[in-house]
């Protein structure tokens, strides 16, 4: 699916996001204008979907992270509770999961009582019929994504 190349790029792409051509050509061992072509054929692939900046939540105050599980309310559209979930800007991830709850949100906030408040909030939502909250107290692995490729892929 992927040659040597392309993996070399997206692994280099995945640690520094704002690599130049030239930074990755050299890598590579291609020229920068081969490097872009490449780049721009795995962007209009789907497998490169965008670039952003990694922000520390915690610089920005926002150092309380939770888990909330959402049972939605039965025989009530999900389309509709994913699309208000969708307008609360503490919601970082909203995941559709199997299991009893049909949804997990990973939430960040800047204090305890803000999700508390938060969570007031989000029961009396059309849609909710109840939730489970776990608070994070300590992230001990976060990472971006593993490549599926033969030297990063889980050994057996």
């Amino acid at each position: 699916m992927f040659d040597s190349v392309d993996q070399q790029i997206l692994r280099i792409l995945r640690e520094q996001g704002r690599a130049s051509h030239a930074r990755i050509a050299k890598a590579v061992g291609l020229s920068a204008p081969a490097v872009g072509e490449r780049i721009r054929k795995l962007e209009q692939a789907g497998v490169i979907t965008g670039y952003r900046a990694v922000l520390s939540p915690e610089a920005l105050g926002l150092g309380i992270c939770a888990f909330v599980s959402i049972a939605p309310q039965p025989r009530n559209p999900g389309a509709n509770l994913v699309e208000t979930l969708s307008t609360l800007p503490e919601i970082e991830e909203l995941h559709a999961v199997a299991g009893p709850y049909g949804y997990i949100a990973k939430v960040r906030v800047t204090t305890p009582e803000a999700l508390d408040a938060f969570l007031d909030r989000l029961w009396v939502l059309d849609g909710v019929e109840r939730t489970e909250t776990t608070m994070v107290l300590r992230t001990s692995v976060e990472r971006p994504m593993y490549l599926p490729f033969n030297d990063e892929a889980p050994s057996a």
